[in-house]
Formats: structure tokens, sequence, C-alpha cells
């Protein structure tokens, strides 16, 4: 097998929002240390992908920078399989997400801190903040936006306060405009990712590999001492002297550690994998969001708002206990003026996230061979009470849409269509929020995947720093809360 050119003092898998934080921090900390960055996708010079108002048509038409993962049936989904989407490109998912900032609330890191020491919101805070230095969060503008407006007012009507800084105000509950991340500042009209604006061309001493897909990380007994990958075609050893770290997503970054031999051995015993550890729960405990979609007819004759953004700028969030001390729903919200969007063209959406749902999926091999996708199954809706979870927070769509106050612009309710069972509209329509974490749990438990410090239990020199290692579930989208694990993780090893 080829060697790399030289040595690396360290190794980080994967430039997406996670590791090119990573990245970032190791070669500012020491000038003179050695780093690798490997990422399996390419450099991605199409303006299409950084326009955010074209975040939906990109994520249709451009299957390039996609892994193309997908679910088993789902049994409680009527045995639809789920399409995935995962991005495969420097920068990772910040290039087809919909650029929503969401840190999380206090009570969800405070709960963090019970299994994680280290890890509760007063510990997190401060790096949530070192990030959003680099990255920009920026307030949407809705002054001008009159659909915007009486949203908040049908909100109010339904009983919801208003909650102007859901990020930094006591609990998030309540309507208010969408925070954006990853946007350039001075025009917000371009995305940004996490690749571009922490690894500028200064950091001559970190080596960026592109196009370059990691087989293996390569150990002797337990001591990690580098990875092994494919480049075009022809399989390449990077040998490391001081640690590698695993940032390929709470779906590749399990697949990974079980083609390297670490994982649950009877799993890995299928298909002849030497271990190297048994952890088994390696894979296990992969928690995901599903949405559900409450839709509205629109008037011919209104003029449809078409928004800069990513998605239309305002959010709801709510609760399936009616409570501010239990926010589990985060509503977005569309308008069929997206581009890409596949409903009518004159309508306006309420897409509620329901978050914490108990279910707990898993992340299994297919096979050995590095080339193959991993068997994922969410096992949505496995439990029961998250299908009354569902229901609720569809019930909080509709209710909100049907306010007068939006009355100028509702036609009608076109789905679900009213009279419709829904149960089986859930079972038939609920989709991914794309927010998977879990599957390398961290803990102080024994049988947690990584520790508190993120390294991987077992063995020496491997540590994983993404969204697998949440712990527990967020109300949030997973991407502020990955870049903050970055920059603790960042921190830590240096």
């Amino acid at each position: 097998m080829p060697e790399a050119n030289s040595m690396y003092d360290y190794i980080v898998i994967g430039a997406g929002s996670a590791g090119s934080i990573v990245a970032s921090k190791l070669a500012a900390s020491d000038s003179n240390a050695q780093i690798l960055l490997i990422e399996a996708g390419k450099l991605l010079l199409n303006p299409k992908m950084y326009n955010p108002s074209d975040w939906f048509e990109v994520l249709q038409q451009h299957p390039e920078i996609d892994w193309g993962y997908k679910s088993v049936p789902q049994t409680n989904l009527n045995n639809r399989v789920i399409m995935l989407p995962q991005a495969k490109a420097l920068g990772g998912c910040a290039l087809h997400n919909a650029m929503v900032y969401v840190r999380g609330g206090r009570s969800d890191f405070d709960a963090w801190g019970k299994v994680a020491p280290g890890w509760s919101w007063n510990d997190v805070l401060p790096h949530f903040e070192s990030v959003e230095q680099i990255i920009k969060v920026l307030m949407a503008e809705t002054d001008n936006f009159n659909f915007i407006n009486d949203l908040f007012a049908a909100a109010k009507q339904y009983g919801l306060p208003e909650n102007h800084n859901y990020n930094t105000s006591e609990s998030q509950y309540g309507y208010a405009p969408f925070q954006f991340n990853n946007i350039r500042a001075l025009s917000k009209l371009f995305r940004e990712t996490t690749f571009n604006t922490f690894l500028p061309a200064v950091h001559a001493n970190v080596t960026v590999l592109a196009e370059a897909l990691v087989t293996k990380i390569r150990f002797n007994d337990t001591k990690t001492i580098g990875v092994e990958y494919v480049q075009k075609n022809e399989k390449y050893f990077a040998g490391v002297r001081h640690e590698v770290v695993l940032s390929a997503g709470a779906i590749a970054s399990p697949k990974i550690l079980m083609l390297s031999g670490i994982g649950d051995e009877t799993e890995l015993a299928k298909f002849d994998i030497p271990v190297v550890v048994n952890v088994p729960e390696v894979g296990k405990n992969l928690h995901d969001d599903l949405f559900v979609s409450a839709g509205f007819s629109i008037p011919e004759d209104k003029d449809v708002p078409v928004y800069s953004y990513s998605l239309a700028p305002a959010v709801i969030f709510g609760s399936t206990e009616n409570s501010s001390s239990v926010v589990d729903i985060e509503c977005s919200v569309g308008v069929g003026t997206l581009k890409g969007f596949p409903g009518p063209k004159n309508s306006f959406w309420l897409w509620p996230n329901v978050m914490h749902l108990k279910s707990k999926g898993t992340i299994t091999l297919g096979s050995s061979s590095p080339d193959q996708a991993p068997v994922v199954d969410p096992k949505y809706l496995t439990v029961p009470g998250d299908l009354q979870s569902c229901i609720t927070a569809l019930q909080l769509g509709i209710d909100i849409g049907n306010q007068s106050s939006l009355g100028q612009w509702r036609e009608k309710q076109i789905a679900p269509e009213p009279g419709t069972d829904f149960e089986s509209y859930i079972r038939e329509t609920a989709n991914t929020t794309q927010h998977y974490c879990g599957t390398c749990r961290m803990g102080i438990d024994q049988s947690s995947v990584v520790d508190t410090e993120l390294k991987v239990r077992g063995v020496s020199g491997l540590r994983v720093i993404d969204a697998s290692v949440f712990p527990l579930p967020i109300t949030a989208n997973t991407a502020a809360a990955t870049m903050m694990i970055a920059d603790k993780g960042g921190d830590i090893l240096t």
C-alpha cells in the first residue's frame, strides 16, 4: 500500500461543520503541527450551491453533493423507505441545510451535564459564543414581510408569546424571527460553510485532501497509528503521531469505527472484521426528529412572498404539553415559491418538527466493504407516545394556519384535507428533519462510546467530534450544537 506524504501530527476525518473547526483550532494552536484534513467529497464551485434561496432546489437536483443514504423500510411509516440526506463535499451539511441557527434550550444542555459532566449549559455557552464570533449569526428581517407579520399575529392568537431571541432567552417558547448562520454578513445572500470561514489560506500547516474515502482507522494493538484511504482508485496510508479525530457525521462515523474493528463484536463477526475493542453501543442510540406538514392554498390574486433566505424568516416554538417549560416543537414555515418546492406554488406551509421523540434507531454494517452504505434503521414511531406527539404537533400547525390573522392569505386547508385521519396522514407523510445524532454517544458510563473528553473507549489516540456524540436530543437543528462541540473539542485537544 503506498504511503502518504510523511506523517501528520493530527488527522481529521471529515471536512464538514465539525471537522473544519477542529482542524482550524489545531492549526492555530501550534503552527508547527502538521494536520491532515481528509474529505470524501470535493470542492463545489457551482454558484447555485451558495445561494441561500436555492437551497431546496440544490438538494433535489444535485445528487453529487449527497451520500444518498436511505433507511430500511419503516414499519410505522407505512413501510416507506426514507431518504436521509447527508452532504458529501468540503463544507459538509452547511452546503445543503436550511442554514437556521438554533442553539437548543438551557434545559437540554443541563440534561447533558447530568450524564456527561462538563457539558451543561454554563459549560457549552462560551463555545457557542466563540463560534458565533466567526459565523456571524444574523436575525432574519421581517418588518417588510406582511405574510410573516400576519403569521406572528396568528401565533399570538393561538396563545403563544413573542420571543424575539430564542437563542438568548430563558425559554425558547414562542414565535420569533429565524436566525440564520453561515451567510456572508454584508450581502446576506451568500451561503458560507465552516470550511471556508474557519480555514482561510493562512493555515499553511493544514493539508486538505479531497475526494479521498477513509476506509479504515489502523491500530497497533489499541494505539491509533493512522488511516487507510482510497483516492482515484489507489489505496494509501497516512500515519499519525498524536491523534485521529473522526468527524464524519452521525451516520458515517459509526460506520468507520465498525470497519476499523470498534463496535459490537457479534456484528463485526458477521463480516469477519477483526475486533480491536468491543464497544456494543457503536451505531446504537440513533435519534432523528420527524416533521409533519400543514398546508394552505393562497388566493391566486395574492402577491406571494419570495424570500432571500433558505426558509421563510420565522419560527414558532411550541410544546406537546402546552407548557413553556417543555419545548419540543420547532415549527418552520415555507411558501410555495421556494425554488424546487414540490407543492402548489400558491400555498403556505407550517412544518412542525417534533423533537425529543423517544424512539431510537440503529446503524449497522451491510458488508465489510467501505463502498457500501451502512444499514440505517431509525425505527420511527416505535415508541407509542411518539405518534401522539406528532398528532399534537400537526394540530398546532393546523390551528395556527387557520387563525383569522392569516385569513387574507388562506384560501383553504389543503394538507391534511379537513376530515383526514391524522394517524393515517402522519404515517403516510411524516419525514426526516435530517437531525441525526447520538450514534457514538458521550457519557461517563462505561457503555458510552466516548467519554466526556470525546475519547473513544478502549483505544488511545482516537476521538469522535461531531453530532454522533450527542448524549441526548435537543430542541434544535443539530448544526449549531455540532459547531459548539467542535469548538469545545478543539480546546480539549489543544
